[in-house]
């Protein structure tokens, strides 16, 4: 019997690499045909991205007004305006496993662009290096900070040129001084019991590492007021930058190579703990699709949790510290896409909840950026024109402390903000990380 949509929870299946059905251009094209489909008679993702309306224009402007009369090179158009956001799959698919149907249009996406690796050009390879471009950036961050400021009209217009970065976006900034020593220095002042306590592996991911220090202050200051143990465990990008460009082997081997060095802390009954809620997936989900016969990718995978996830568990188990002092302000809460398809609920607003006199507002709706995707000049208009609805969200309460759990989404909304005048709000959209360690401070964001 063939159902009509399903309400089970989404059982991905993973991506097999080794299987050359994975890598055989007819195979793909045939699977793309089977799901697009699908998609073509429910349309019920219309307005999620731009990939689907993308997709719909073709069908619809075709001689016969269905996929045959589609030519299959077209659909790289299709494929290119996905930003693996993953919300599809996770919130809006009814027809994903276990359903007959068997629709993924992400990871279908990732084969397609695997097969087309090849396609990207060097600028863009580099772009997508964070631990070189970070590790650079550390070395001459007032340069180069000043060199990518968007005020700086002539640099940026250079960077368009060679980078095809759009000229007026806001970029992230470079720490002044290596993050990830600053968290193996304080883990060695610890003196609480580790044997008896919380132990976590910090996977400070690179965005920390390199361009917001202020959310692993934050992140440190949190940990202390509840006596955690805590390691610095970061040891490469989690890769997603190469999973949006079809470099699945890189991922691969990345994750390989961190889980068997991070093996031993978790056998030891540590967690990893990552801030950022697009490395917390790449660990949680995207790696064992990619390595699932690696017991040890696996068992990471299983012992990875946000940085919100893992508060929250704590608070659940009364072991959360709730000696806060209330802000004075409602907070607006963006939980992010890559939050979202963590499929844990929303932690962060539930926490954020416990340090305000007032309910505060949860707004789940696409950012739009896409990471490396939404910052080119080809795709940042409709980068923006998809985060649009959730800005004018964001920005709908004037006054309201802003939070996103996406740094990323942070700098998109406020460039969004910037071009269509939707509030005044000079102020940092924080990490939700930034505003429960305030609250545990006299440093108050108020």
């Amino acid at each position: 019997m063939i159902h009509e949509g399903g309400l089970r929870a989404p059982e991905r299946k993973p991506l097999n690499l080794e299987s050359k059905t994975f890598w055989d251009e007819k195979e793909l094209d045939n699977e793309l045909r089977r799901q697009f489909d699908v998609c073509h008679s429910c349309r019920r993702c219309f307005n999620l991205c731009d990939s689907f309306p993308k997709l719909f224009d073709l069908i619809d402007e075709a001689e016969t007004m269905e996929l045959d009369s589609v030519n299959s090179k077209n659909f790289e158009k299709v494929v290119d305006a996905c930003t693996l956001c993953d919300m599809c799959f996770m919130v809006s698919c009814p027809y994903v496993p276990p359903h007959e149907f068997a629709i993924d249009i992400p990871s279908l996406f990732i084969r397609y662009k695997a097969q087309n690796k090849n396609k990207v050009g060097i600028i863009e390879s580099q772009l997508s290096k964070t631990d070189l471009n970070g590790k650079i950036g550390l070395s001459f961050s007032k340069i180069l900070n000043w060199i990518t400021d968007r005020n700086n009209n002539l640099f940026r217009f250079i960077l368009k040129k060679i980078a095809s970065i759009e000229i007026n976006i806001r970029l992230p900034k470079y720490n002044s001084k290596n993050f990830f020593n600053v968290i193996k220095k304080k883990s060695l002042l610890i003196k609480h019991n580790r044997v008896k306590g919380n132990k976590i592996i910090i996977f400070s991911t690179c965005y920390v590492g390199y361009n917001d220090s202020e959310i692993g202050k934050a992140l440190i200051k949190v940990l202390d007021k509840n006596n955690i143990y805590y390691e610095e465990g970061y040891t490469e990008c989690c890769k997603m930058p190469q999973l949006e460009q079809g470099k699945v082997e890189e991922v691969k081997s990345a994750a390989e190579k961190t889980a068997q060095k991070l093996l031993k802390k978790i056998e030891e009954g540590y967690k990893v703990v990552a801030p950022i809620a697009s490395c917390a997936l790449m660990l949680k989900s995207h790696w064992p699709l990619l390595c699932p016969e690696n017991e040890e990718v696996i068992k990471l995978s299983k012992n990875t949790m946000d940085i919100d996830e893992f508060l929250f568990d704590l608070h659940n188990n009364g072991k959360l510290n709730l000696n806060f002092k209330s802000l004075n302000k409602e907070i607006t809460l963006h939980t992010a896409c890559h939050s979202r398809a963590q499929n844990i609920g929303s932690k962060s607003y539930t926490l954020l909840n416990l340090i305000t006199k007032e309910k505060n507002v949860n707004i789940e709706k696409c950012s739009g950026h896409g990471g490396t995707w939404g910052i080119k000049a080809k795709w940042n208009k409709t980068a923006k024109k998809v985060g649009l609805p959730a800005a004018r969200q964001v920005f709908k309460k004037e006054g309201n402390i802003v939070a996103s759990t996406c740094p990323l989404a942070a700098l998109h909304f406020k460039d969004i903000n910037d071009e269509k005048k939707l509030a005044k709000h000079e102020d940092k959209i924080y990490h939700p990380i930034e505003l429960i360690a305030s609250a545990y401070t006299e440093d108050r964001h108020e």
